[in-house]
């Protein structure tokens, strides 16, 4: 049985390449290096499959994708960002701090006509130096780093809040530290899955009350 999942799991990885042109898949170097159980700040990479991507962005509360921008922190090689656009959000932005991986992910953005039309990007940066847009966002973490550095990302993105209070979700998938997105005094649990956990922020108000 585990083989027959790991078949299916390739053939998957495959068909959404050869579909989009592109290159997402994990390879032999990026299996080979320690994952999250080791390394305790950046974690090795470890593409979504697109049909449990699907399912978390389904399970999203967003009637109006289109006037929101997807954030990827920890974006890989871009497939999360490329799965985004198919549910029509306004654009998407990647935030990778591997070289390699954020070249790869904007060649994957460029061979893809949607991502091409919207502009979607890849910033080759470390998330704890990202600053968010001030725009309604959708900020997406595939368990991509350890727990300080998600407790950084999530701080910077609650002072952003602070400064300039707008509707922003977040979307933790494979939730290893879901305890720091649950001590965050502005992000209120909205749902859950088998494994994600969605959040949204809440108004200044009620997160004052919270803190």
């Amino acid at each position: 049985m585990p083989q027959l999942i790991k078949l299916n799991t390739d053939f998957e990885n495959w068909w959404f390449d050869w579909r989009h042109g592109t290159d997402t898949s994990a390879d032999r170097a990026d299996q080979a290096r320690k994952g999250w159980e080791t390394d305790t700040t950046n974690h090795t990479y470890v593409p979504i499959r697109p049909k449990c991507a699907r399912r978390v962005l389904q399970a999203l509360p967003v009637t109006n994708p289109q006037e929101y921008t997807f954030i990827d922190v920890g974006c890989g090689k871009g497939r999360m960002l490329l799965l985004a656009l198919e549910h029509s959000f306004r654009t998407a932005i990647g935030v990778e701090l591997r070289k390699e991986l954020s070249d790869l992910a904007k060649l994957n953005l460029h061979n893809d006509d949607r991502a091409r039309l919207c502009s979607a990007t890849c910033m080759n940066v470390n998330a704890m130096e990202f600053e968010f847009p001030d725009e309604k966002l959708v900020v997406y973490l595939f368990n991509p780093f350890g727990e300080d550095v998600m407790r950084t990302v999530l701080e910077n993105l609650g002072r952003s809040l602070e400064s300039s209070f707008r509707d922003v979700w977040v979307i933790m998938d494979f939730p290893v530290y879901a305890n720091v997105a649950d001590s965050m005094p502005y992000l209120s649990f909205v749902t859950e899955g088998y494994d994600y956990r969605i959040y949204r922020a809440k108004s200044p108000e009620l997160a004052a009350v919270a803190a």
